[in-house]
């Protein structure tokens, strides 16, 4: 039952990714066809049983052209379903830029959101989102973990974070930098900890620290790896 769930889930959210093969593997990476992306960006295994049912098995993050890691694809995690116990092999496809046509802004004010939206070609979800799934944690400041965890139950994996003269894409799972725009901070306001809607989120989200304790960008900057 897992496999066919998966089977007819994967082609809906496959989206401009870059389709490449493990040539061997050591169990934790493996050396794959090269491609041409940045260091950092995030995909998926997948392995084929046969012509009709496939499965998602490891998540991969790119180490370098030809190498990628693997970590555990959780995004579909069912407690009633049981977990698949095949491992990444030789010949599996290994799909990098998975979920990059969705994507999330992290700015400290509406202005400069909107100059980053305008320029962004991705589904967008509304920072609001994020800021709700905080405030049901409790977190005030949003952690990698965080992340991930937004990532993985809206279905997405870039993050564009606003910077003083400039924006980075991110990705969400490895948190790494994978491109930038020339689009960077405009206004005076910033809004802590980013740009969202809500006044204020019952549970003291937003009785944030002082400007003088917390800075937007520095804060951003070094949940980069």
């Amino acid at each position: 039952m897992r496999r066919l769930f998966l089977l007819l889930w994967l082609p809906l959210v496959l989206f401009a990714a870059s389709t490449s093969h493990i040539i061997s593997t050591d169990g934790k990476s493996a050396k794959i066809e090269n491609v041409t992306l940045p260091v950092g960006t995030s995909g998926i295994v997948v392995h084929s049983y046969d012509d009709k049912h496939r499965t998602i098995v490891a998540r991969a993050i790119l180490m370098a052209p030809d190498t990628i890691r693997f970590e555990v694809f959780d995004a579909l995690a069912q407690d009633a379903l049981p977990k698949p116990l095949t491992k990444p092999q030789k010949g599996d496809k290994v799909i990098l830029g998975y979920l990059y046509d969705r994507a999330l802004i992290i700015a400290p004010n509406l202005q400069t959101y909107q100059s980053i939206a305008a320029q962004a070609s991705e589904k967008l979800l509304h920072p609001d989102l994020f800021a709700a799934e905080l405030a049901k944690r409790g977190h005030k400041r949003p952690e990698r973990e965080d992340f991930k965890d937004f990532c993985n139950r809206y279905a997405l994996a870039k993050l564009y974070i606003a910077q003083r003269s400039g924006t980075d894409i991110v990705d969400c799972y490895s948190f790494k930098k994978v491109g930038s725009l020339e689009v960077g901070t405009s206004g005076k306001e910033t809004k802590l900890p980013f740009y969202n809607r809500f006044r204020r989120i019952p549970g003291s989200l937003f009785d944030f620290f002082s400007s003088d304790e917390y800075n937007f960008f520095d804060y951003y900057k070094k949940l980069e790896r």
